[in-house]
């Protein structure tokens, strides 16, 4: 178990270093890194907690193999103190000076891999009750040589029962590069510790919750051009009082309950996540629908004091590619108009410019009427109405009575009323 361990300084100190000399020391801070998180997940039986100059381990009975103690297992009472021995052993061919302490330990927030705090952050369980025997805080450790180192955890009498972890550190003094952090310039040194699992006996109460499950798709030119990549995430949290190693389930359906993803987790890499801790997992999804009705479950499965824990929660989401049924819609609406328009164009509607036809009528002698201006006459089966010229008036004709005329003889030949033709 490694973690970085920093040391702030002001900044007006001296002045910031740029040159190879810190490039090299970013490098092997890199180097270190690396190593470290290599160190904090779970380390073979063969191995010490080692980051190759030196080692932190807890002390076994002389002609014991150190694989049948890796890390320290302690339980007692509140208001009890456990002691124990913790060696320490220079592996480097230079002399090296530590600083020993306590530190709590926790997951980190991704994939929840065992970490611990530094020197100097606060501390509320483990790291708060051990202490270092007296004058052994501050070691030096010659090389090829091993130091054992004595403390004791005091236990407060109002600790909570369950799982408490933590772990011993072993601090290099060396500084092994630097680095800027807002207005300050940090020292970077190393670190290297044995974990502790302490119970406190007690109720063990082993809860947890599924909780904030949520699916990030492609966005901007990726949905353009048909991008199908998600990424599914999800948080588990320990609410109860002990170590939970959940199982995980994640299944993904689409329309008509057919199975899109499945995915469970590996027991060879079963996480730990302690009390009170959380941890966001995350699971890239290759093959996500452009085009669906999505339903994402996760559900989680452990077993904790004889007894089997189990949560479950889901999610779903329309997958609907946006971007293209909005170039879609942009296309058959400026097809629209272009169609319409030519439409126009070979109707000869848009010819505005020629004179239109004078389709009225003809005069009897050959020549076009003149167009009707002002009052529009009544129709020609009305006879006597004239129209007044300028006033808007009409006047009325005495209307001329029809002549009688006679009903023609039987010899065609018309009758005199009068019998002038006698």
């Amino acid at each position: 178990m490694t973690d970085t361990s920093t040391q702030r300084r002001d900044r007006a100190a001296r002045p910031r270093r740029t040159g190879p000399r810190t490039r090299a020391f970013s490098l092997l801070a890199v180097l270190f890194t690396v190593l470290a998180g290599l160190l904090v997940g779970p380390v073979p039986a063969a191995h010490a907690a080692s980051n190759g100059d030196w080692s932190v381990d807890p002390l076994v009975p002389p002609g014991t193999d150190q694989n049948n103690r890796r890390y320290f297992f302690l339980e007692a009472a509140a208001g009890d103190t456990v002691t124990d021995t913790v060696v320490v052993a220079n592996t480097s061919s230079r002399k090296l000076t530590f600083k020993i302490f306590g530190a709590d330990a926790f997951n980190t927030p991704r994939d929840g891999a065992f970490s611990v705090r530094r020197l100097g952050d606060p501390m509320k369980g483990v790291g708060l009750w051990l202490k270092v025997a007296n004058g052994q805080d501050t070691i030096e450790v010659e090389p090829g040589t091993r130091v054992a180192i004595p403390f004791q955890i005091a236990i407060p009498a109002n600790a909570t029962s369950g799982d408490h972890v933590g772990g011993i550190m072993a601090l290099n003094n060396e500084s092994i590069g630097e680095q800027q952090e807002g207005q300050l310039r940090v020292d970077l040194k190393m670190q290297v510790g044995a974990r502790i699992y302490l119970k406190v006996r007690g109720p063990s109460v082993p809860a947890m919750d599924v909780r904030d499950v949520s699916v990030e798709r492609a966005t901007g030119f990726g949905e353009f051009f048909g991008s199908d990549k998600a990424v599914i995430r999800y948080t588990i949290v320990n609410t109860g009082n002990v170590i939970i190693r959940p199982q995980t389930d994640l299944k993904v359906t689409g329309l008509f309950g057919r199975t899109l993803l499945t995915k469970k987790s590996d027991p060879a890499n079963q996480i730990e996540i302690f009390p009170g801790e959380k941890v966001e997992l995350v699971q890239t999804w290759k093959d996500a629908p452009l085009l669906d009705r999505v339903n994402v479950q996760v559900s989680a499965v452990t077993e904790q004091e004889n007894q089997q824990l189990s949560d479950k929660t889901s999610t779903s989401y329309t997958a609907v590619p946006w971007p293209a049924l909005l170039v879609l819609a942009l296309l058959l609406i400026g097809g629209g108009v272009a169609w319409q328009l030519m439409r126009n164009r070979k109707s000869g509607g848009g010819n505005s410019g020629d004179k239109a036809e004078n389709q009225g009528p003809k005069d009897p002698s050959g020549g076009e009427s003149a167009p009707v201006t002002g009052d529009t006459a009544k129709g020609s089966g009305e006879k006597g109405v004239d129209t007044a010229e300028g006033s808007g008036e009409t006047k009325d004709q005495p209307k001329e009575e029809p002549k009688e005329t006679a009903p023609a003889s039987a010899g065609g030949e018309a009758a005199d009323p009068a019998g002038v033709g006698r």
